[in-house]
């Protein structure tokens, strides 16, 4: 019912468009000069180049060694790897060591042991006896537990 004119709709369309080209004209009314690019520190992209060409170079020759490795059908694995970086005065001395070691464990296993339970109750007895002896007390009874003090660790 109160619907616009279909030419009043276009007139608005074109208004619009004119003030979106009229708002694309304008330019600042102070002209701010243009900043310099920054300039690189060339010292320091020199040294990242000489960085990335060594790390280059290594990976290469990683990678060479690997590839040898790889093609090299010699390799022994069951082969225990020899100690050679110690010298025969190294070795003598651990070999005495060794000796040495096997002598001491050869003597504590053949040792009897000195341990004896009956001899420590012996002497605990003795010792419990020799403090009733300077005490005075008397040693305890199950009768007369309560009534006398007694000496029990």
């Amino acid at each position: 019912m109160h619907r616009p004119k279909p030419h009043i709709r276009v007139m608005q369309e074109k208004e619009m468009l004119d003030g979106y080209s009229r708002l694309q004209q304008i330019g600042p009314l102070i002209t701010i000069p243009r900043t310099v690019d920054r300039i690189p520190n060339m010292k320091k992209v020199q040294i990242l180049e000489d960085r990335y060409t060594q790390i280059e170079k290594d990976n290469r020759l990683l990678l060479e060694k690997i590839t040898n490795i790889m093609n090299s059908t010699n390799i022994k694995l069951d082969k225990p790897k020899r100690i050679s970086s110690l010298n025969t005065r190294k070795k003598t001395e651990q070999e005495q060591i060794r000796r040495d070691n096997l002598i001491l464990f050869k003597h504590i296993t053949t040792k009897k042991s000195s341990y004896s339970k009956q001899q420590y109750d012996k002497e605990w007895n003795q010792t419990k006896q020799y403090f009733y002896n300077l005490s005075g007390l008397r040693p305890s009874t199950q009768k007369n537990k309560g009534l006398v003090r007694s000496f029990e660790f």
